[in-house]
């Protein structure tokens, strides 16, 4: 429904993502409503793994989107060129994805469109992982329930409560993410195929295919989130993206190397996850489309079965208002005889009164309605009936100032922003000066503080530097120093401790220092040259040194049979269990 440009604020002098409406779809105002949607959607979200909205607007028959814009490739573009992934990889991507996801829910969001085209990654890096397009996104309290509205969505990864009935709440967008943990582990679609319809059949109806099947390199623990945020059931999923996101981050800590890092070697069969083929029409089977299910009791899933027709679009199920669903006939229908009206019956007249009083009356009464009609006219169009002045809400709670322009029946479009100054949940400032005269049902714009932006450090130790430096990254934070000391237990390679300690806050790329093992301390070489050989066996076995005698013999006028004539080395220091 758009095309994306690489464009330039000429204003504030910065590269932007320019999104601009199809021309022949900008005069349809459902159209025009998602666009405005989703910049009402995004402007809500503040956070490191969500493409930000800076503006929207028409310029004649142009309608578009200025957005952040992200250089980089697509999730779409991973899956394609660089799976089957290990769990590792497939956690590192994902778990950003979630914070993003997890930020939306908090916010009262739900995505309700996830899928690789909408994960961005910024210049290919980890730690830019961003999530777009929130055009479908809905308040939950919306979303969760019956909606009469087209069913819009992407086929291959829509929750079986959208293809049923039309609902969607946080757990379909964590079913997305286990879709896409799916498909970056088997380098597959879970459900492939180029009839959107068959597919959203088989979301409902067959459920997860068997990942170890697909790929058995992947562990147990793994293969059981997957199913779990994938389950048809949603009571059987995590219950938003936040409770998913500490499984996730759980399993990363859990889990060894070998099992995260194990990648099966599997050749990818052409045409088995219909990423290359077509859909209906020749069309692209991951475009966004409108479809759904047909009226009934509970919209019967066997009408998207192939062979019955090929509707592109239908009514959600059980939301259909009768009129317009269904063909009529009247062509049988029995119309009972009209009846004669009766003859009038005639009374005799009454006697003439006099008028004369009655008219001045009547016409006094005429002028004191059209008098007080003209001002109820203009109290109600365009006096103080339907204006109200702005109150004060700037240092209000976000309740109270919604409650306070409520009460003067203003409209609250609220942002947020974090601040270091003022606390979360504090009106930060707005777009009207108070005291205004505002039209009533006229949008104000609330920035409220979502308090200081900080991190948690995530668990590092025990960590290589590739998994603690992505680890730190996934959370918004930054490596800094590494430095190594000895240690008689963590291999070499491993970390044993961070600064700042896990769990402790810091803002925004704040730097986390790592001490990485060196492994065992070197030890000293003793001198055993002369000593009896057990002896000396002894001493160098209990310094923690290999010891390796020559079986050959020597006569030597001054070192006793059977006492150390020489070693090597001699002296110095050497690694732990080194010969």
């Amino acid at each position: 429904m758009a095309t994306v440009y690489r464009a330039r604020d000429l204003r504030l002098d910065r590269p932007v993502a320019l999104k601009v409406m199809r021309p022949d779809l900008a005069h349809d105002q459902a159209f025009v409503r998602r666009f405005q949607q989703e910049a009402r959607a995004a402007a809500r979200l503040s956070h490191p793994h969500i493409v930000s909205v800076y503006d929207q607007g028409e310029d004649g028959d142009l309608v578009f989107l200025a957005m952040q814009l992200v250089d980089g490739p697509t999730l779409r573009d991973v899956i394609e060129h660089r799976t089957p992934a290990s769990a590792r990889q497939a956690l590192t991507l994902m778990i950003p994805v979630a914070e993003a996801l997890a930020e939306a829910h908090r916010r009262g969001l739900v995505h309700r469109d996830v899928k690789p085209e909408n994960v961005l990654i910024d210049q290919g890096r980890h730690s830019g992982i961003k999530v777009v397009d929130f055009g479908l996104a809905r308040a939950i309290s919306a979303a969760s329930h019956h909606t009469s509205e087209m069913l819009w969505g992407t086929a291959a990864y829509l929750a079986p409560e959208q293809v049923e009935r039309g609902r969607a709440d946080p757990r379909t967008d964590v079913y997305g993410v286990g879709l896409l943990l799916f498909e970056l582990l088997t380098g597959r679609k879970a459900f492939p195929g180029d009839d959107p319809l068959q597919v959203a059949y088989d979301h409902v109806h067959r459920g997860l295919p068997d990942l170890r099947a697909l790929a058995p390199t992947v562990p147990p623990a793994m293969v059981l989130l997957v199913a779990s945020a994938a389950a048809t059931d949603p009571d059987e999923r995590p219950r938003d993206a936040g409770e998913l996101l500490e499984l996730m981050r759980e399993l990363l800590r859990e889990l060894p190397d070998a099992a995260l890092d194990a990648v099966p070697v599997r050749p990818r069969p052409d045409g088995q996850d219909g990423q290359d083929g077509q859909g209906l029409d020749g069309e692209d089977p991951d475009a966004t489309r409108a479809f759904g299910l047909p009226d009934g009791p509970q919209g019967d899933p066997t009408q998207l079965l192939p062979g019955g027709g090929h509707t592109r679009q239908l009514p959600v199920a059980g939301t259909g208002s009768g009129d317009g669903h269904y063909a009529r006939t009247t062509g049988n229908t029995v119309r009972p005889p009209r009846r004669r009206p009766a003859p009038p019956v005639h009374e005799p007249r009454p006697a003439p009164r006099r008028r004369g009083a009655g008219r001045w009356l009547l016409a006094l009464l005429l002028v004191v309605l059209l008098a007080g009609g003209g001002y109820g006219f203009w109290w109600l169009t365009d006096g103080p009936g339907v204006h109200s002045a702005m109150p004060a809400v700037v240092d209000l709670s976000e309740e109270d100032a919604r409650a306070a322009l409520d009460a003067r029946r203003l409209d609250a479009v609220v942002s947020y922003a974090y601040s270091e100054d003022i606390p979360d949940g504090t009106v930060v400032s707005t777009d009207r000066e108070p005291g205004t005269s505002l039209r009533h049902g006229t949008d104000v714009t609330l920035v409220v503080s979502q308090g200081q932006e900080r991190y948690a450090v995530p668990p590092l130790v025990g960590l290589t530097l590739e998994s603690a430096q992505a680890a730190v990254e996934s959370a918004s934070l930054t490596l800094g120093e590494q430095s190594r000391e000895h240690d008689e237990v963590e291999p070499e390679g491993r970390v044993l401790r961070s600064e700042p300690e896990a769990g402790e806050l810091l803002p925004p790329d704040g730097e986390v220092d790592l001490v990485i093992s060196s492994g065992p301390a070197p030890v000293e070489v003793p001198d055993v040259t002369g000593r009896p050989q057990q002896e000396a066996t002894d001493a160098l076995t209990r310094a923690g040194l290999t010891v390796t005698v020559d079986p050959r013999r020597i006569h030597d006028e001054d070192v006793p049979e059977g006492a150390v004539l020489s070693q090597s080395p001699s002296s110095g220091a050497l690694a732990r269990g080194g010969p």
